[in-house]
């Protein structure tokens, strides 16, 4: 405690009182407003009362705050998909609150953050005034989807601020929780495949395998009423993300700055997503001109297309029947309408990309119609993404060449709430987030193995080591894996 205590003195003098930085809150969106007119910081404070000496007083403690840039709202409905992903993360500092975030994402896939504010905890109504501060800025885009985890108090709130949206749960959560409650080989070789699927007969198949027990119906019905399957997927959002990635890469982006004072961390926040502007306009300006489409877009759909063995039957210079033979010689036939844009598999109708079946009947054409471009929906195009980023976020001074706001109150520190003990800054990871990013592992420099350390090995010497350079690392502190957030490949890989 002597050393905590110390240390916090130490980032008082360095950054400035914790108590005080709250009341800047309130500088920072005069700040921001100036700068940057659309913007929007929206602050909520309670009422506390407490006693001192017998008297009853109240002072004005803060509550949430939430923040959008007017280059990042707008830009999002200008030249982003209606697509939303929101979620969460534990701070690190004194003040034991989450840091909110909704991201979108760009034409290059790219993150998008529009929003990001902090609230007290991860409560229905917290998560309400956060949504409706986003609603009242971007509406209800045609084809909105908002993506989400298992969090209860989110679900309950989505449902109050955007009623009838579709509601996407994250596969991988919804994995979790499941294998907890059942277990059988018959839902491990059939939920993937479910959720995976953009038809909806192939997902039917699979389901019931997966409801063949009363029990197993009862529990989906119960807990994941929300959408994790593709094949229920609308066709206008154009994103077919069955995890929520998105969240969880801008929650590994900010991981070394949840510790720092309020208005430090949501001033370094705007300092990244103006780079961010910055470096992606100069993309698009420099490396994309004359091009229509995003050039790694087109370049991934020309590698598809390669090497594909599949059989054309045309009933027209738009329509065709696309066969394929499976590794059991099974054949899979897939009408194709180029003019409409459809393939009965539905994944060309759900991300806006041409599938493999479309590409090897667009591929088979002469002519221009032969050209991938023209099938690519407009939100891959160049112009959607320079409209996402043609307006930056402008520079600001420092929290020391601020006005000083006077609300006509001190908005206090918040009233801490928080367990005994030293607080945990790193999250104990799942092992299904694949080798290595589970729980913290130790090397045993005597075998090389996992789990232990060499004071206690009873395993055989490792040749690399020798018998002298075991004992001589015998002593060694264990070995810490590495402690960085989830990267959205990793989970990619892990899900298979």
């Amino acid at each position: 405690m002597r050393v905590s205590r110390g240390k916090e003195k130490a980032v008082d003098m360095i950054s400035g009182k914790w108590k005080d930085s709250f009341h800047l809150v309130y500088s920072f969106k005069a700040e921001v407003e100036k700068c940057s007119p659309g913007s929007v910081v929206e602050i909520d404070k309670e009422t506390v009362k407490y006693s001192i000496k017998g008297k009853v007083r109240e002072k004005e403690c803060f509550r949430r705050v939430f923040v959008s840039f007017k280059a990042c709202w707008q830009g999002f409905l200008d030249g982003c998909r209606p697509y939303l992903a929101v979620d969460s993360t534990a701070l690190n500092g004194i003040f034991k609150g989450q840091l909110a975030s909704a991201c979108a994402i760009d034409g290059r896939n790219w993150l998008y953050l529009v929003a990001y504010g902090v609230i007290e905890t991860e409560s229905s109504d917290s998560w309400a005034w956060f949504l409706q501060n986003l609603c009242n800025l971007i509406g209800h885009p045609e084809g909105l989807v908002i993506h989400t985890d298992a969090c209860k108090g989110l679900e309950i709130a989505v449902e109050q601020v955007w009623p009838g949206v579709e509601h996407r749960e994250c596969m991988r959560h919804l994995v979790a929780n499941f294998g907890k409650k059942i277990k059988g080989k018959v839902y491990d070789d059939n939920l993937w495949p479910a959720s995976l699927t953009y038809n909806s007969r192939k997902h039917n198949w699979h389901m019931k395998q997966i409801l063949a027990k009363k029990s197993v119906q009862k529990y989906m019905a119960e807990h994941h009423t929300k959408i994790w399957y593709r094949s229920k997927f609308n066709e206008i959002c154009k994103v077919d993300y069955i995890n929520n990635n998105l969240a969880e890469s801008f929650n590994s982006k900010v991981r070394k700055i949840k510790a720092l004072l309020i208005v430090d961390m949501l001033d370094k926040i705007r300092q990244m997503i103006m780079e961010k502007f910055d470096l992606r306009m100069r993309i698009a300006l420099e490396k994309w001109p004359g091009y229509l489409i995003i050039p790694s877009v087109i370049k991934a759909l020309h590698a598809k297309s390669k090497g594909l063995k599949m059989k054309v039957v045309r009933r027209s210079d738009v329509e065709a029947e696309i066969t394929a033979v499976d590794k059991e010689n099974r054949e899979w036939r897939y009408p194709v309408d180029i003019a409409k844009e459809t393939c009965s598999c539905r994944q060309w109708q759900v991300k806006g990309l041409p599938c493999i079946h479309a590409l090897y009947f667009i591929t088979s054409l002469r002519g221009p119609v032969s050209e991938i471009e023209p099938y690519v929906h407009e939100f891959y195009s160049v112009a959607k993404f320079k409209a996402a980023y043609v307006d930056n976020i402008p520079a600001m001074v420092g929290k020391q060449q601020w006005d000083i706001l006077d609300p006509g109150f001190k908005l206090q520190a918040p009233v801490l709430r928080r367990p005994k003990g030293r607080s945990r800054k790193t999250r104990i990871r799942s092992s299904a987030e694949g080798a290595g990013l589970g729980p913290r592992k130790r090397k045993c420099k005597r075998c090389g193995g996992f789990g232990h350390i060499a004071r206690i090995c009873k395993n055989p010497v490792d040749p690399a080591f020798g018998e002298d350079e075991a004992d001589l690392h015998a002593g060694d502190a264990p070995f810490v894996a590495g402690e960085g957030d989830l990267e959205p490949s990793v989970v990619a890989s892990s899900v298979g």
